[in-house]
């Protein structure tokens, strides 16, 4: 599911007209090794996931209904709700291209910050870290700091495909009388 989510961002991206057909999904960290591709490129690369904790306290269980009697529960299993954080980097031979790029990127996602893959909308929006964790995020990237932006990705539902479970539901109680001495 998060490689469609970023699959959805680079298409995005390419159809622009200043960026067509120069985004790609890949690591940045790998910019420097010739035989990488990334030369040229506008870079989407995955830093960090975090569970959106807002959403975990869901039920787990779903009421069927026939009519409006409810029938049997079904148990399924607990989604992940993500929020997913990217950083969209220009790895552009001239300076200059590469803060166009950066601006286009911006550009972009602030007028569409609403997307969509099948049936699973997510939002993105521009996330802003301070100068000690961009120097850090760079230093473990490999050092070479270029025009970029950091976005966060709100929020994204990961699902067993697993079938639910039936449970029936309680609907005659048996008590016999139990005598304590």
């Amino acid at each position: 599911m998060i490689d469609n989510v970023l699959t959805v961002l680079k298409d995005t991206l390419n159809v622009a007209t200043d960026l067509h057909d120069i985004v790609v999904v890949d690591n940045i960290g790998k910019h420097e090794d010739d035989t990488s591709g990334l030369d040229n490129k506008v870079v989407i690369t995955l830093v960090s996931v975090e569970e959106e904790s807002t959403m975990k306290n869901a039920s787990r269980y779903n009421q069927i209904k026939t009519g409006n009697t409810p029938v049997r529960y079904e148990l399924e299993s607990a989604p992940a709700y993500l929020n997913l954080y990217v950083m969209i980097a220009a790895n552009r031979t001239r300076y200059s291209n590469a803060l166009i790029n950066i601006s286009k990127v911006i550009e972009i996602f602030q007028t569409n910050n609403v997307l969509q893959y099948n049936d699973l909308k997510f939002r993105i929006e521009l996330h802003s870290i301070p100068f000690e964790q961009l120097s850090y995020v760079w230093g473990l990237l490999g050092g070479k700091v270029m025009p970029s932006a950091f976005y966060k990705i709100s929020v994204v539902k990961i699902a067993a495909d697993t079938p639910p479970i039936n449970i029936e539901l309680i609907d005659e109680v048996d008590i016999k009388s139990i005598k304590v001495d």
